[in-house]
């Protein structure tokens, strides 16, 4: 028999107590089960952080049917599989529920006790399928984001920097508001400089230090977003990410590109986001303070989303929190985040201020200090008031 532990975790929901409780009996001895009376009693049962493999809903429930709950459950539960009890036998009614609730599996009662655990096995595999392959999925998608970006560090330091404020910045905003999808806006932010491959060095290091662009090169920096969207577009699960960039240059108000008539609330929030977060940035990069940088921002605030402008208040308010400390390169720690630019002793920009550190990035840094021109020490890095790096909550080393 399968231990307590391991055993599979399946919520009953019905409207009959009594049914439930005869269904938990007949399947104790090799689930956990849990039940709940209704719809709602059902939803309220799930919890992210204690996941059910399997998801049984009787079809016959009053106010919310078992097709419309296991619809609402995937939402929450993404991951459990499905199963609907009916008594229904009509095939339009039954393709119409299966669809409707996304079910793995559908039931015709009565039900055998032996028949139904066989179906709840079979739902227990499906459920650990398809978690492996998210999990899977997501390494793959993981590495191939951290290995775009880390590109971009070392062959584009301000690039990195800007990437690294703007994620920042985003992530403050979306702490304030609600919003499914959180990874792939802050991912967009990030990964919204990688068109800058596409420049000329000279154009690059002028987008850099804020300098007024000609036509022509303001036209180079404006294919950015659509070389960004194209790198991306072949990596699994990040078409919310190239969205937000295809959209990034769209004002609220419905100007910019694309000209496709979206306005407001219709155009996909990461372009709403990469919008303020962007425009923000490079009023820091012509020297403006971020309260000066902020209040321009909100003197044209109809080409930014309300709801984010007043969240970007929100945090505005807690930047002066930030203070800055000097470690060695010794001291620096993946996940500091450099209050100046790292140089070499010659004046040479390795990462620009803003840059979040990363192995890669420690290893550039001690690539060139092993070299004559070394590099320029202490580097400064960003701590909160409480003395930790912004980046990851974590102490820097002591300096003596």
């Amino acid at each position: 028999m399968t231990g307590a532990v391991d055993r599979p975790r399946i919520l009953l929901v019905d409207d009959e107590p009594n049914l439930l409780e005869g269904l938990r009996r007949q399947l104790r001895r090799e689930f956990t089960v849990e039940t709940a009376v209704g719809a709602a009693n059902g939803l309220f049962a799930l919890k992210p952080e204690q996941p059910f493999e399997v998801i049984v809903s009787d079809y016959l429930m009053p106010g919310i049917n078992g097709a419309e709950f296991l619809a609402a459950a995937a939402k929450v539960a993404p991951t459990s599989t499905r199963v609907l009890l009916t008594g229904h036998t009509s095939l339009t009614d039954a393709a119409a529920t299966v669809n409707k609730g996304r079910v793995f599996r559908m039931l015709l009662k009565p039900i055998e006790t032996d028949a139904m655990i066989t179906v709840l096995r079979e739902c227990v595999a499906q459920h650990r399928t398809v978690v492996a392959e998210s999990e899977l999925l997501e390494r793959t998608l993981r590495g191939s984001v951290k290995a775009l970006t880390d590109v971009l560090s070392l062959a584009s330091p301000s690039a990195f920097g800007r990437a690294s404020r703007m994620r920042r910045v985003a992530a403050a905003i979306l702490a304030r508001v609600e919003v499914e999808d959180r990874w792939a806006l802050e991912l967009a932010v990030e990964m919204s400089q990688l068109g800058v491959v596409s420049l000329p060095p000279s154009v690059a290091a002028k987008l850099d230090s804020g300098a007024r662009l000609s036509p022509a090169e303001q036209a180079m920096v404006d294919q950015m977003p659509a070389v960004a969207e194209q790198l991306i577009s072949e990596i699994p699960r990040l078409a919310p990410v190239a969205e937000a960039i295809h959209y990034s240059r769209k004002g609220f108000d419905g100007s910019g590109p694309p000209s496709d008539g979206l306005a407001g609330e219709r155009i996909p929030l990461g372009g709403r986001l990469l919008r303020l977060v962007l425009d923000h940035d490079a009023l820091l990069l012509q020297g403006l303070s971020p309260t000066a940088a902020f209040a321009t921002i909100r003197s044209q605030a109809g080409y930014y989303d309300p709801a984010l402008l007043e969240a970007f208040a929100q945090t505005a308010a807690s930047a002066a929190a930030a203070a800055v400390r000097d470690v060695s390169l010794a001291d620096l720690k993946p996940g500091m985040v450099l209050a100046a630019a790292a140089r070499c002793r010659t004046g040479q920009l390795l990462a620009d201020a803003g840059n979040e550190v990363t192995v890669a990035l420690i290893a550039r840094l001690e690539n060139f200090a092993a070299l004559e021109a070394g590099v320029a020490e202490p580097l400064m890095v960003i701590l909160d008031d409480a003395g930790v790096s912004a980046a990851d909550g974590t102490a820097p080393a002591a300096i003596d």
